[in-house]
């Protein structure tokens, strides 16, 4: 469903699409990679298996990892029938870690400590054979013996792979522990690792987003914003619209707003009211110490205002999770692609018991978003009636998504769980 239309429609009935909008568009800086680190044996491909693939073909040795428990360098079957039909995310092998016999462990020490006020982000695909049971897990950076960023929240479906992320703010004192990689399964079962990645990058003001703006035709979006440190700072609140480019605010004389927050100071940007209704969304670079929210105010003549607090999103997560309920309420969607080429966003929604009811996919364009009811998405009517949760994640970067739960005229912003 495009944005116009679905704003068309629903602004005669429940005005739900105005504000299933997520992110963004955020300058190329926002974008920009860090520096790749160096791991050993990153896809597990360094133990050449002469097998053609299957439940047999593995070494219980992974070389440039200390292995603990049970551990494999293993090449699964990728044709039909096999364990993973799809393909693994790179190469031939993998890394299997647990089995009925037990948990296991692989380590990589990466040889130095982390240097000061840089951000490390840990990039692993995770994955669920189609022969055995999935378990839990953890994807984790050490300090080291500290774990400083993990994740075991990741379930990938069956015979498939999906991308897990963790990042490490060192802070201005990281310590002189060296910095260590560990992946780990416990419990009676298995899961399977590929593709790791170690990047560093200066730990610069956090970029920040307002996943929508709307001002006229009916709504009002104001920003708040305040300094909890001791220092006066300065940034710049970005209005970007729906097709990425710089979207000019009449109310602002201009596209974007410097900001001075004194110490302890707080600052309102207020967009009005007027004129018909224009979309997009916001980007502030926000310095340490500085946090913010957005409010949304929709007026229907002879009822009263509504209003909504919602929070500020990140740029970082490859999946959001969004938990819904609509067996009274709808329920809007907002997906963005924070990356600068295209991807795919695969959407996978359960029922309060975990059960999959529904599935899709939404492809977008670089920066590009999609706004949605969610049940109208096609293989999603299950969700109609339904109280659970869904998945969205991106086949390549990053991404944002946003819901807002509509009753009527009143709505409310649903945050996301990212990762």
């Amino acid at each position: 469903m495009e944005i116009r239309s679905t704003i068309n429609v629903l602004q005669s009935t429940t005005r739900i699409a105005v504000w299933s909008t997520a992110v963004i568009g955020l300058t190329a800086t926002a974008f920009a990679q860090g520096q790749a680190i160096p791991i050993v044996n990153a896809g597990f491909e360094n133990d050449v298996l002469n097998c053609s693939g299957g439940p047999q073909c593995f070494q219980w040795v992974i070389p440039g990892w200390t292995l603990s428990g049970q551990g494999a360098t293993w090449k699964p079957s990728t044709g039909p029938g096999g364990e993973f039909p799809g393909g693994i995310p790179e190469g031939s092998n993998i890394a299997a870690l647990g089995n009925a016999s037990g948990p296991g462990v692989i380590i990589q020490d990466l040889g130095f400590a982390p240097s000061a006020n840089t951000t490390y982000t840990l990039t692993v695909s995770v994955g669920q054979r189609a022969d055995f049971p999935f378990t839990a897990y953890a994807v984790e950076l050490l300090v080291g013996t500290t774990s400083v960023a993990s994740d075991t929240t990741l379930r990938p479906a069956v015979a498939t792979f999906a991308l897990d992320r963790v990042s490490y703010n060192s802070g201005s004192s990281p310590g002189t522990g060296h910095l260590f990689i560990r992946l780990s399964v416990s419990g009676g079962g298995q899961a399977e690792f590929d593709q790791v990645a170690l990047t560093a990058s200066p730990a610069g003001p956090a970029a920040q987003i307002l996943p929508q703006l709307a001002f006229g035709g009916g709504w009002y979006t104001a920003l708040y914003f305040t300094n909890i440190t001791s220092t006066p700072v300065s940034f710049t609140v970005s209005f970007i619209g729906d097709d990425g480019n710089p979207l000019t605010v009449s109310a602002l004389n201009g596209s974007s707003v410097t900001l001075n927050l004194a110490a302890r100071g707080t600052a309102l940007i207020e967009i009005p009211n007027a004129g018909s209704l224009v979309q997009g969304y916001v980007s502030a670079a926000l310095p340490a110490g500085v946090t913010g929210y957005g409010v949304f105010r929709g007026s229907v003549p002879s009822v009263n205002d509504q209003e909504a607090v919602v929070p500020l999103s990140g740029t970082s997560a490859t999946t959001s999770t969004l938990l819904f309920d609509d067996t009274k309420y709808i329920t809007g969607v907002a997906v963005v692609n924070l990356a600068s080429v295209s991807t795919t966003i695969s959407v996978l929604a359960r029922d309060n018991q975990g059960n999959t009811i529904g599935s899709s996919n939404i492809a977008l364009a670089a920066h590009a978003k999609k706004a949605v009811v969610l049940r109208d998405l096609p293989g999603l009517a299950g969700v109609a009636g339904s109280l659970g949760t869904v998945d969205f994640t991106a086949s390549i970067g990053n991404l944002a998504a946003l819901g807002l739960r509509f009753n009527g005229l009143a709505f409310t912003s649903i945050p996301t769980s990212d990762r």
